[in-house]
């Protein structure tokens, strides 16, 4: 039986997981269990301040494969909008700051007293637009993440991974995709997806399981291997791309794991993980 320890270059855990942990006690505690990235979310780095959060993650050696996320710009107000629209330069250059390379486009759902998705789904793509050309300036990719449709009124309309994938490719350099299994799992074209985004577009990869039954739709993600998500099939399909991007775990569960202390959670995660977040054997051979 071996005891040597699971590859963890490629994982992290994103900080939402460990929800009342403070940036500090994440970047510890991931580190101590061997993890080697963490996804930070901008209220956290607000905390502790963004030159001291881009010294501790430094320090703590983590790679981070992105900040989340943006503010939402799906806003009808003219006013509103441009201060979306500030708020998020704002947080590309938190990101370039403590070096994450992507920023998670989360774009909001439809405006208030609106019933005309089209209108805004090109509000976004709008405002990803204009977004853009200051995202390549300071090094930071826009990742759009096609959230469940069941998000689409108040939180995302991005809704699925091809309409994701056209945007991308409409807007050019500097955008890509964040795909996470909750939110694409039941997608019959997500598979067709991942092979036509191809590894470049597909920025990191979100990891954790679909509960039966889910309890509360926006926060009762179950751990990796207690749902019905085949998570190792899809790490086949990245593989067979040649995808050697990271992969987090990102459990929103107010419920069961946010319940539990960090450490456990931690633990348990890289437990359930280390499976499928190992070098592709290609690029190991290589």
């Amino acid at each position: 039986m071996s005891t040597s320890r699971p590859d963890l270059s490629r994982f992290a855990i994103n900080q939402i997981t460990t929800r009342d942990w403070t940036l500090a006690q994440a970047v510890d505690g991931y580190a101590r269990a061997g993890v080697r990235g963490i996804g930070a979310w901008v209220q956290y780095v607000d905390d502790a301040g963004t030159a001291a959060a881009a010294r501790l993650i430094r320090e703590a050696g983590l790679f981070v494969p992105c900040l989340c996320t943006t503010a939402w710009v799906n806003l009808a107000d003219s006013t509103a909008y441009r201060a979306a629209l500030a708020e998020n330069r704002r947080r590309l250059d938190m990101a370039a700051e403590i070096g994450a390379k992507t920023l998670v486009v989360v774009p909001g759902g439809l405006a208030t007293g609106e019933r005309d998705l089209a209108a805004a789904r090109r509000r976004v793509a709008e405002a990803l637009a204009e977004l853009l050309p200051y995202a390549r300036s300071v090094g930071v990719a826009l990742g759009l993440e096609p959230l469940h449709p069941m998000y689409a009124a108040d939180r995302s309309c991005l809704s699925t991974f091809a309409h994701c994938l056209d945007l991308c490719e409409l807007l050019g350099t500097g955008a890509g995709i964040v795909a996470d299994v909750y939110h694409c799992w039941w997608d019959p074209n997500f598979i067709a997806g991942l092979e036509k985004a191809g590894p470049d577009r597909i920025l990191t990869f979100h990891l954790c399981d679909w509960l039966v039954p889910t309890r509360d739709v926006y926060q009762d993600r179950g751990m990796v291997g207690d749902g019905v998500i085949d998570i190792a099939g899809y790490r086949a399909v990245l593989d067979r791309i040649g995808y050697d991007g990271p992969f987090e775990i990102e459990i929103f569960s107010k419920l069961d794991w946010w319940l539990r202390d960090g450490a456990e959670t931690t633990r348990i995660a890289v437990e359930r993980c280390a499976p499928f977040v190992s070098p592709r054997p290609q690029a190991k051979a290589a």
